[in-house]
């Protein structure tokens, strides 16, 4: 049994039981968990995050607790079914729209900015080209968007992301994009409006962006 397999059966834990508002303890023993029923079913969500890396295992678990709050209890074997990957998908929609100062739009927030920040890093570009980095002929940070790898908010502070996206075709948009392109102005007056958001994303993208610089330098030095 891996370390990683060992972490994601005590996240799932921590999050069934804390999604109904019930203590938990984490497993620390793991001997002869193998031969447990819960085992194959472990096994198999740890190689859907393998296979899946943009699946971020947190919201995995907490999603269908969110989707059907009627009901109470989810057994692991659950998230190794498509049915699950379909309630991840319909829960990371569901949090694109929700209020950029909402707990959990909060936290998605920075975890965009970091992934922002860690994407630059190993492309050797300041966080100012993110938006107009390109592999190939599609944008880079539509495929974030679509993979669920950045909240729409983190993308707000970067001046010409309006212009950029006008000028992605239409079909391109449709299919990166969802409904993010048309629906634009509606996510900028919600960040706009924000009390806590933009403040977060505004230092953040001051933050990264010096992280980022510094590296940069740091490499060029090196030469």
């Amino acid at each position: 049994m891996t370390d990683k397999e060992k972490q994601y059966y005590n996240l799932y834990l921590t999050v069934s039981r804390s999604s109904r508002n019930k203590p938990f303890k984490v497993r620390k023993d793991f001997t002869d968990f193998e031969k447990e029923a819960d085992y194959i079913s472990l096994h198999k969500i740890n190689n859907l995050f393998i296979n899946f890396p943009q699946i971020k295992p947190y919201l995995y678990f907490k999603a269908p607790f969110d989707v059907y709050p009627d009901q109470e209890y989810f057994p692991l074997d659950y998230f190794g079914t498509q049915k699950a990957i379909k309630t991840y998908t319909i829960y990371m929609k569901q949090l694109r729209e929700q209020s950029p100062d909402a707990p959990t739009q909060i936290d998605f927030i920075k975890q965009s900015l970091h992934y922002i920040a860690m994407f630059c890093i190993k492309n050797d570009i300041p966080i100012s080209q993110y938006v107009t980095h390109k592999k190939g002929i599609t944008y880079s940070w539509t495929s974030h968007f679509k993979n669920y790898e950045i909240s729409v908010y983190s993308l707000l502070e970067f001046p010409n992301l309006e212009v950029i996206i006008s000028n992605i075709p239409k079909d391109e948009q449709e299919l990166f994009l969802d409904t993010m392109a048309t629906n634009i102005h509606s996510y900028k007056t919600r960040y706009n409006n924000s009390k806590t958001a933009k403040n977060i994303v505004k230092e953040g993208i001051n933050k990264i962006s010096k992280i980022v610089d510094n590296y940069l330098q740091q490499k060029e030095q090196k030469r």
